[in-house]
């Protein structure tokens, strides 16, 4: 059996220095140069033909193929490069943000550990645990990790490169030459394979006002009040947005992110604007358009009445929708499968956390998406106010070693149980492309 097999083989040292390698190497989003050729030269050393594909200046993704040997499916494993954090910021205090590894018992500790640099811990681990076994596959196996994928966008006076993010790299990836027949996507999900994941929009609400002196401030109306009155008004519409977009157990969240108002270095004037920056997610069955439509009107009937000062502007700066594979997509099972050989647990199928993913886009480039990795929430349905929540919160970012032994396996063995489908029997599996609406365009 080749779960077994691959089992036995994963070198578990390999796999604590690995995400230890890893974990020391800040790859926050714009600076994943050094990351990406890391994993060039770990690709390379498990007997890939590894190779760098630059973006631009200092971002890279970084690619590695493992020929097959006759007429399989094309397997891309990927992942991003970029991490949540620098690693060096003074607030968050915990092992686990900081660029240096901890290990206790079975866990390691380390930024971007979980999000998501065990998958390529995993990817690497499992490859070289392939070869040592002389498992040979017939279709191609790709390795990537991808630059941009955290979710950060332009805005205001936040503009250039290190901005430029939300799957970009992945985006680029299948752009520019790399596909693939079936995709796993090692984002965290306690190990539950996984479906697909909710859209996001991001909005900027801004109210307006006087710009007086302090003296006067009683007479005259100011940004920040207007936004504290307005805010609580879109609070009530919050909890039925929330309600009514579940999707398969999950609720979607609304997150006010940031808010700016007024001039600090200047504390005596009101303040003439004042900005909130809210985040909105919404499941995969929803046009982004409808949600900003719908925001918009929740916030113009919260402005009226909670009698705020109009105009009350909404302008959106990202715009990404969800995206979802059926429970019995031929790469939903073959994870599912792996995962009972390898564990022997027996996990359904389940929809992702409210986050983003680049299965968004791997979907949409014709690429069916499993999503399956290790740490994190499970995936499943959630119910507000319960839950683990964010694990990171407190202590930042850990994944058990163990963990990342098995999905080694898991992803080795699901590689394989979808090379035994051939490439006619693959091709009627298929629907359209995504994108096209009618079956015969001659």
């Amino acid at each position: 059996m080749v779960a077994e097999k691959i089992l036995n083989l994963v070198d578990r040292q390999l796999v604590i220095d690995l995400a230890s390698e890893m974990i020391s190497i800040p790859s926050a989003t714009g600076i994943e140069g050094d990351m990406a050729r890391f994993l060039v030269r770990a690709f390379g050393e498990v007997g890939c033909e590894s190779r760098l594909q630059t973006i631009y200046d200092d971002r890279h993704n970084a690619i590695g193929r493992l020929p097959g040997t006759g007429n399989g499916p094309t397997v891309l494993l990927s992942g991003h490069l970029d991490t949540s954090a620098r690693g060096d910021e003074e607030f968050l205090v915990g092992k686990g943000w900081k660029n240096h590894p901890v290990i206790e018992g079975d866990r390691i500790w380390g930024n971007g550990i979980c999000n998501m640099k065990h998958a390529f811990v995993s990817y690497v681990a499992g490859v070289d645990a392939m070869r040592r076994a002389g498992i040979k596959l017939q279709g191609d196996l790709i390795l990537a990790g991808t630059a941009g994928e955290i979710e950060v966008a332009p805005v205001d006076e936040f503009q250039g490169q290190r901005y430029h993010s939300h799957g970009m790299g992945l985006r680029f990836l299948l752009i520019h030459g790399v596909t693939a027949d079936f995709h796993f996507l090692g984002e965290p999900t306690d190990q539950v394979p996984s479906v697909g994941t909710m859209g996001s929009v991001w909005a900027k609400v801004t109210t307006c006002g006087q710009f007086a002196h302090t003296a006067w401030a009683d007479k005259h109306v100011n940004a920040i009040d207007e936004m504290t009155l307005l805010w609580n008004a879109v609070t009530e519409w919050i909890p039925h947005y929330r309600e009514q977009n579940i999707y398969m157990g999950v609720w979607p969240q609304v997150n006010r992110g940031s808010i700016v108002g007024g001039m600090p270095w200047r504390a005596s004037r009101t303040a003439s604007t004042c900005s909130a920056y809210v985040d909105l997610r919404f499941p995969p069955n929803r046009y982004p358009i409808d949600v900003q439509r719908e925001f918009t009107d929740a916030v113009q009937e919260a402005a009226k009445k909670s009698n705020v000062q109009l105009p009350v502007e909404v302008d959106f700066y990202v715009s990404r929708p969800g995206t979802r594979i059926a429970e019995d997509h031929l790469v939903v099972e073959s994870v599912v499968g792996a995962h009972h050989q390898v564990t022997g647990n027996r996990v359904p199928a389940a929809f992702c956390p409210p986050y983003c993913a680049d299965a968004i886009d791997a979907n949409r480039y014709g690429l069916p998406t499993c999503i399956y990795g290790s740490g994190g929430a499970p995936s499943g349905p959630t119910n507000p106010g319960t839950g683990p929540g964010d694990l990171r919160a407190s202590e930042g970012e850990f994944v058990s070693i163990t963990d990342m032994v098995n999905a080694a396996a898991v992803y080795i063995t699901a590689a394989a149980t979808l090379n035994e489908h051939d490439l006619e029997t693959i091709a009627a599996t298929r629907g359209s492309m995504p994108g096209v609406t009618e079956t015969d365009l001659s």
